[in-house]
């Protein structure tokens, strides 16, 4: 059969299959993004209040503002590798992540890794949802100031912008394109007024970074250099994992390998000058390091100045928050659970499941947000990647026959009784190499789980070909 036939309908309903409305391949007519759509989608990612914050929290560890942009940057354009190589699949088949990853791991050993990445969406949600509900409670308390420091207004805060964010991806791709295309430009916008205000409390950009260097310890650089490099790869590695869920509304591989090297590394730059900017000038103009954006525009009187700034943190969140944490957990679990869960019933179950997340504790202080939320998470996603990337580009030769990939009851990819028991073996082994270090004080396993992200990778891809080139005999 060729691989890119089109799958009958009456045809594939003679076996167990996960084919569906939501699952099949996009028509053409559906495949409407281009170069521009991509790097609209990484501006909306990148230009975000997570990715501010961390700059603002490197700084306020100890690093200078050079430092801060230069393992940031690094870190988000490495982890366009695997994201361009994981894009290809979406582009040339037309469907997202949880194929990709029934393909490599099985149709019963699917289960595991996607709900990992969907669980991770959802938690990021919630913690990406109290930060624009943190912006929602700023608006509420300019206008009624009696309410400022009560737990239940900012709780109520949470739930509506958590609500706003489920009515967007509820309502389809089409909707989250209008939404990305149409907040970049205004999140550009917003973005130099807090670089003007930063400028302006300065007196200079000059100052602001001997600033950052007067009251940095750049000499721990080394010892944060690996941790933080984690961090900031971690921080993307979720959407990269699941960047097939995008891609799939391209058409040529051109324009989405273009797209992703554009839009992420020089937008990241930008949002981490802005980051450094506005957490040096709040040390300045409050005495304190200030890296929450939320929490900077609640010192402003001006209620203007509250308001806009405040819209701007929440738009910032969504275009983040929408692309990356709601909408692939609700493609996963309407492809795992396709009799019980449609895309828009998926898409609330993640908002339900969010609720039940308390965010505002990992929220506390940077250095929980940048090293132990991100480097735990890394731990999971470098070797998730490293055995998509193996299988996909080394096993298969990215050469997949749909048909066999839609059945659940056997065909090529059903492996041992639904279970590719090397890609789980794999998995686990990988993941404890590189997790292990968090718990056991010896320097080299300290070192891998400080890159664990980068460790993980390579040790899962090069596990993974070497098993199954000595031990799967007759393979595709």
């Amino acid at each position: 059969m060729n691989k890119k036939k089109n799958i009958s309908e009456e045809e594939i309903a003679k076996y167990s299959n996960v084919y569906s409305e939501d699952s099949k391949p996009l028509e053409n007519s559906k495949r409407d993004w281009n170069t521009i759509t991509i790097i609209s989608l990484w501006v909306g990612i990148i230009v975000s209040i997570p990715l501010y914050m961390l700059a603002g929290g490197l700084i306020a560890s100890g690093m200078t503002w050079s430092q801060a942009l230069f393992v940031i940057v690094l870190g988000h354009t490495l982890v366009m590798i695997p994201s361009v190589l994981l894009g290809h699949f979406g582009t040339k088949y037309a469907i997202g992540y949880p194929l990709l990853s029934k393909l490599v791991f099985g149709p019963k050993g699917n289960v595991f890794p996607t709900l990992i990445r969907a669980f991770l969406g959802c938690f990021w949600f919630s913690v990406q949802s109290w930060i624009g509900g943190t912006a929602i409670n700023s608006i509420i308390v300019v206008i009624f100031p009696s309410f400022e420091g009560i737990f239940f207004v900012k709780f109520l805060s949470y739930v509506i912008f958590l609500a706003i964010n489920i009515y967007i991806g509820y309502s389809g791709s089409k909707a989250l394109k209008i939404f990305e295309q149409t907040a970049a430009p205004i999140l550009i916008l917003l973005s130099f007024a807090v670089l003007i205000w930063a400028y302006n409390v300065a007196g200079s950009f000059h100052s602001i970074f001997e600033y950052s260097y007067k009251f940095s310890n750049g000499s721990n650089f080394s010892k944060m250099f690996f941790p933080a490099l984690t961090a900031m790869i971690a921080f993307d590695s979720t959407i990269a994992l699941n960047i097939s869920d995008f891609t799939k509304y391209v058409k040529k591989q051109k324009q989405q390998v273009i797209g992703q090297f554009i839009g992420a590394p020089l937008m990241t730059a930008f949002i981490v000058f802005v980051g450094v900017c506005g957490t040096v000038a709040s040390q300045i103009q409050f005495g304190e390091a200030i890296w929450n954006p939320a929490d900077l525009v609640s010192k402003f009187d001006n209620p203007f100045i509250v308001i806009v700034f405040s819209i701007f943190i929440m738009i910032a969140t969504m275009t983040t928050n929408i692309p990356a944490n709601l909408v692939p957990p609700g493609i996963i679990f309407s492809s795992i659970w396709t009799k019980i869960f449609t895309y828009k019933k998926a898409i609330l179950l993640v908002g339900i499941i969010s609720i039940v997340v308390m965010p505002w504790k990992v929220l506390e202080n940077p250095n929980n947000y940048i090293f132990e939320v991100n480097g735990t998470l890394a731990t999971f996603l470098g070797p998730m990647t490293g055995i998509y990337l193996a299988s996909y580009w080394k096993e298969y030769k990215t050469n997949v026959v749909l048909f066999d990939l839609y059945r659940t009851d056997g065909g090529l990819y059903h492996y041992s009784n639904g279970w590719n028991i090397i890609g789980m073996v794999t998995l686990l082994l990988s993941t404890l190499i590189v997790l292990i270090g968090k718990f056991v004080d010896v320097p080299v396993l300290k070192a891998i789980y400080e890159s664990s992200y980068v460790f993980g990778l390579f040790i899962s891809l090069l596990l993974y070909i070497f098993i199954i080139k000595y031990f799967r005999k007759g393979n595709n």
